[in-house]
């Protein structure tokens, strides 16, 4: 039987206003570390009995709130567990919860082949307060919730019916003061419409955790959140920036995704990732997350379902949670040296209202010290072009090649000084023992250079000149290749050096000399000393 829908209010929309509200950027970290994220649905069509129907739909089911806590001051309540290693500090916690609430209870009727939806549009009880119950705790936090999105205000009528909203706080200071970390978080009292309503309710939460861990490697972490309403005419997209991949090696990256109404059984939305090879966007997809139904109701981290949770419903109802790693083959998608990630959210059938993503990736040593640590411009190119042709006349003075390569830590430091010529390095008998490289130990032995005017640190050269015109040419064709060289003349001997790079920290400017050694013209550059 054919069934027909009829509702008591009107749905069509005007999708020329405003759908939620931007996407705003939350925090960003440049640390050694991780993520971690869980969270939990707050309705199903139990109490406590989690909802394993497949093809059970948010808009067929009666909704009811979860309330596992066995507490009589809460109405909702519902667990996740947080597995953190050890020796890992919560860098920042950020607590999300989210429902549709246009009123508190909403009724279905089937008449005459059609189906009627009716509620009152009247909401009793606060949104933006939740409590938070801790790990090893019996008692519950009052969280007061920034509002970042209620469709009640938007202009879109369809967002003023289902009445999505979208609530925030950032629990740093919190899970500090208490000393949390890893155990089961309770939220409660989290509010959503019971019963039915056209589109079905939704509702649930999360707790998403940037932390640091020396055993981790040097990553980039950005948030942002807000609210997209995402349906067959609208469609949105973000940039990540502000960092650079690693040069070399495999790219790794992963985002973090939640969203409301995305149903189990309905097709057509997915989540892509913009590919320079391929000039298009790809669609992300991973055993549980599928290329053409990319939201389905479901908590996922990477490729497995995050069951750790109570009740650990396997359709949630609307509610997706997921941290996926982007599949990054041969670096396909993400080329090393990548500055900019783009995503796109879209849907062909489904509706969905996507309120946070975030987006986390490993990134260069180099750009990280250069950038972050130093605030100077990013000089390493992300491609290297092709050689420049040289005349008899533009012809420089290349330093004489090594026999060794000073990298290797058996082997000794080789200093160039005028034009090019090899000059004998110090006895290394005396250099103290130290976990540093070699190489770098050769370095910092040899004897420093006193240059007025000049800061005081460690500078990686990569040419001495005697004549001042060869010197110019040489800095011509290092910025040709995007660097930034700076020439000066050491009163000593009245050479002319050609430094490209610079820091305090030797040890730190020893792994970018390794990078750049990688590169054309680069293979004999070293590190020097000034006004030390």
């Amino acid at each position: 039987m054919h069934i027909k829908l009829l509702v008591s209010f009107l749905f069509f929309s005007v999708f020329s206003f405003a759908q939620g509200v931007a996407f705003k950027k939350v925090n960003e970290f440049y640390l050694k570390g991780d993520t971690r994220v869980i969270g939990n649905t707050i309705l199903g069509d139990h109490p406590t009995r989690a909802y394993v129907r497949p093809k059970g739909l948010n808009d067929r089911t009666e909704m009811v709130y979860v309330d596992v806590d066995k507490n009589a001051a809460t109405f909702s309540s519902s667990s996740a567990t947080l597995t953190m290693p050890k020796g890992a500090t919560i860098k920042y916690a950020g607590l999300y919860w989210a429902a549709t609430y246009p009123g508190e209870r909403g009724k279905q009727r089937v008449r005459n082949d059609r189906v009627e939806y009716k509620l009152n549009k009247k909401r009793s009880k606060p949104f933006d307060l939740a409590k938070l119950q801790l790990p090893n705790s019996k008692t519950y936090h009052s969280i007061q919730g920034e509002v970042l999105y209620d469709g009640m205000r938007d202009e879109v009528i369809e967002l003023q019916n289902a009445a999505p909203y979208v609530c925030y706080s950032e629990i740093t200071s919190l899970l500090k003061s208490q000393k949390a970390s890893s155990g089961a978080y309770t939220l409660a009292n989290v509010t959503a419409l019971e019963g039915y309503m056209y589109g079905g309710s939704s509702a649930g939460w999360m707790l998403y955790i940037i932390y640091e861990d020396a055993q981790a490697p040097l990553q980039y972490f950005t948030g942002y959140h807000g609210f997209s309403f995402i349906n067959p005419n609208n469609s949105q997209e973000i940039d990540f920036n502000n960092f650079r991949v690693v040069e070399s090696g495999a790219v790794r990256t992963s985002i973090t995704l939640a969203a409301l109404e995305g149903d189990l059984v309905l097709p057509g939305d997915a989540v892509s990732i913009f590919s320079e090879q391929e000039n298009e966007f790809v669609a992300l997809q991973s055993r549980v997350r599928y290329a053409n139904n990319f939201f389905n109701s479901s908590i996922t981290v990477k490729d497995k379902k995050y069951v750790n949770r109570i009740p650990k419903s396997s359709n949630t109802l609307g509610f997706d949670l997921a941290k996926v790693d982007i599949p990054n083959e041969n670096n396909a998608l993400i080329a090393n040296d990548a500055t900019q990630v783009k995503l796109q959210f879209k849907t062909e059938s489904d509706r969905l209202f996507v309120f946070f993503n975030a987006f986390q990736t490993e990134i260069s040593t180099a750009y990280y010290q250069r950038v972050v640590v130093e605030g100077k411009a990013d000089s390493i190119p992300s491609k290297m072009p092709a050689e420049i042709p040289q005349t008899k006349q533009d012809i420089v003075e290349e330093p004489l090649p090594q026999t060794e390569s000073p990298l290797e830590p058996e082997e000794e430091v080789q200093q160039y000084g005028k034009d090019g010529e090899p000059i004998p390095s110090k006895s290394l008998s005396t250099i103290k023992k130290s976990t540093r490289p070699r190489a770098l130990q050769d370095m910092l032995a040899s004897k420093p250079l006193t240059v007025p005017g000049m800061d005081q640190g460690y500078y990686i050269v990569n040419h001495v000149f005697a004549q001042r015109d060869n010197a110019l040419r040489w800095q011509d064709k290092m910025k040709l290749r995007g660097l930034t060289p700076v020439r000066f003349v050491n009163p000593a001997n009245n050479y002319h050096y050609i430094y490209i790079d610079y820091s305090t920290d030797p040890d730190a400017l020893y792994e970018r000399l390794v990078e750049y050694r990688k590169l054309n013209d680069f293979e004999d550059a070293w590190i020097i000393k000034v006004n030390l």
